[in-house]
């Protein structure tokens, strides 16, 4: 999905951020991160599964994946062998095109254990999804401050408002400044770890949007 740059915009002037390149690419690769969290809070927090056991499945699934990767990107770089006996399967260059399918679901997979672990350490008791993004807006907010322990009034109330509309209008932001600010100087309080919203290496401009 292409960025929507005026709302980018927005946000960053919203929090009183500086406009520059580097400030839009760490936006969108810290929204990314952040989507992408915060979609998969609210599914660990339906309580379907505990956190215990869906970590355990996922490391099976990682694991797994991880196998099939070494064995097909050590056969599509050498003989081809397997590629051969299962072009009649996936029509040529299709096993190809599964493997880079695979290793982006692998990626995401680790993400999600990244995340399960990162939960584990900031929380000894469980907390709503918009909880947990107030937090990692406040962390996305001090990379882009450049500030460790930014403000959490004005500038980060109305850019948090400008990221909610952006990742899941479902979040509701208090409207009060004073309100957000209680409910997040509790969470800050509470919490004995950081939220990593971009948990991969990153290089500014070279993020691929997905917000």
């Amino acid at each position: 999905m292409e960025p929507n740059y005026g709302r980018l915009r927005a946000a960053l002037i919203a929090g009183k951020i500086k406009l520059s390149d580097e400030a839009f690419s760490t936006l969108i690769a810290g929204l990314n991160g952040i989507a992408f969290g915060y979609r998969a809070e609210r599914v660990v927090n339906s309580e379907v599964k505990t956190d215990t056991e869906l970590k355990k499945e996922l490391s099976r699934l990682h694991r797994a994946s991880r196998t099939i990767l070494g064995i097909l990107d050590a056969d599509t770089t050498g003989l081809g062998q397997i590629e051969v006996l299962l072009s009649d399967a996936w029509d040529g260059s299709g096993l190809r095109e599964f493997v880079e399918e695979l290793r982006s679901v692998s990626s995401r997979l680790e993400l999600v254990l990244t995340m399960l672990d990162q939960n584990t350490a900031i929380r000894k008791r469980r907390q709503d999804p918009e909880t947990w993004f107030f937090l990692a807006v406040y962390e996305l907010f001090a990379m882009l401050t450049r500030d460790a322990k930014p403000g959490i009034a004005g500038p980060l109330h109305r850019f948090t408002i400008s990221c909610a509309a952006l990742v899941d209008k479902r979040i509701e932001v208090p409207k009060s400044e004073n309100s957000f600010r209680k409910r997040l100087k509790a969470a800050l309080d509470r919490r004995t770890g950081k939220i990593e919203v971009i948990p991969r290496p990153f290089f500014p401009g070279k993020s691929e949007p997905v917000i």
